[in-house]
């Protein structure tokens, strides 16, 4: 499911619905994983990634976050643990009906180099999306746990490379009988590969 939240008033559609909205484009919000936690825009490292945002983001009361309907009547500020909790309210959507029954709790992931405003943001996110904080994980531990219990590496060292759309996270882990330690973390939280990659489709696409 695509992490993407639309604002169509009066409705508020996230994952592939939204995508599909008929709505200012503006409105129509992603990356709140790289803005969430942040107090101020200026704490992403990357300053190019804005110039391909499509949204509208400020800072205000010490917050990074998104602006719908910029410069009119309607004007909102939406801090992004706002927009992460709608992602989370469809996910708790979608296993509902998958599993036939109410969800009321979650196992959550974040990546690797989050720090302690990024996670207590994420926190809050799931507790606005009416979800009970279960467990979080980094990410590359939670892939080690899904990968052992498939393949049953016993007695293993484990490299975790996660490449995802906009952040890398890297880490070794030691597996010993049910128990799984993670060694060492590293990685890069700003790295834009899929955005980067995308743009460079598209303006290859208009040079052709």
């Amino acid at each position: 499911m695509p992490s993407v939240v639309a604002y169509c008033d009066p409705e508020i559609l996230a994952g592939n619905p939204a995508l599909m909205c008929n709505t200012d484009v503006t409105n129509i919000l992603y990356d709140s994983k790289r803005l969430i936690g942040r107090k101020f825009l200026h704490d992403l490292s990357n300053a190019d990634i804005r110039q391909l945002w499509t949204f509208n983001v400020d800072t205000r009361n010490s917050k990074a976050g998104y602006v719908l309907n910029k410069g009119t009547a309607k004007d909102k500020f939406l801090k992004s643990e706002e927009v992460s909790a709608e992602i989370l309210k469809k996910l708790k959507e979608n296993a509902k009906k998958h599993l036939s029954t109410k969800v009321t709790g979650a196992v959550v992931t974040v990546p690797a180099l989050f720090n302690s405003d990024q996670i207590e943001a994420t926190k809050r996110a799931v507790k606005l999306a009416g979800l009970e904080l279960k467990y979080l994980l980094e990410e590359p531990t939670s892939a080690a746990i899904a990968y052992n219990h498939k393949k049953k590496f016993d007695n293993s060292k484990l490299l975790i490379f996660d490449f995802g759309g906009g952040t890398l996270d890297i880490s070794i882990a030691e597996i010993k009988g049910k128990n799984l330690e993670v060694k060492a973390v590293g990685g890069d939280t700003q790295l834009d590969e899929a955005v980067a990659y995308g743009a460079a489709i598209v303006a290859n696409a208009i040079e052709v």
